[in-house]
């Protein structure tokens, strides 16, 4: 990681967005272009993620004539939670276009959880004619939450154990 690349990471519940800054002058000059820090830029809290189902669906159950004839059928199954998972994803893909056409960094270190990470990506991918910068700024990634991560070692963490996106 160099002098104003950009560091994201994310997860379902929220997104923190990190630019780096050179540490001391002779960072600044460009001797030393890999003694840096990270400054928050932008921090995104995603509510949806954070709400309980029954927080959204407050109603009980309607009472439908049964098959059998006796007592109470509540309808046909739905994918709630699937679909604001769903939702969750496409705005977080779109948070992170919007902020690298913004910014518009030299290379993107991104981090997101294994179980969201292939299908983030593909969300970025179909926004890449929208936001053309988006894919030839991606420059390394990593399958981990590290929202909770202190921001002095997310710069090891992405130097040790990061690959090509």
């Amino acid at each position: 990681m160099k002098v104003s690349d950009m560091a994201i990471v994310a997860n379902l519940g929220e997104m923190k967005v990190y630019e780096a800054k050179p540490r001391d002058l002779e960072a600044e000059a460009g001797l030393k272009p890999d003694f840096i820090k990270l400054d928050l830029l932008n921090s995104f809290d995603y509510l949806a993620a954070h709400q309980k189902l029954g927080d959204v669906v407050t109603d009980s159950s309607g009472r439908f004539a049964s098959d059998a004839g006796s007592g109470a059928n509540v309808g046909e199954e739905h994918n709630l939670e699937n679909q604001i998972e769903e939702n969750l994803i496409r705005n977080l893909a779109e948070d992170i276009a919007k902020t690298l056409q913004s910014h518009n960094p030299p290379r993107l270190f991104l981090a997101l959880p294994e179980t969201i990470s292939k299908r983030v990506k593909a969300e970025l991918e179909k926004l890449s004619s929208k936001y053309p910068s988006i894919m030839k700024s991606l420059y390394r990634c990593l399958d981990e939450d590290l929202v909770k991560t202190d921001k002095m070692k997310l710069i090891d963490f992405f130097r040790e154990k990061s690959k090509e996106c």
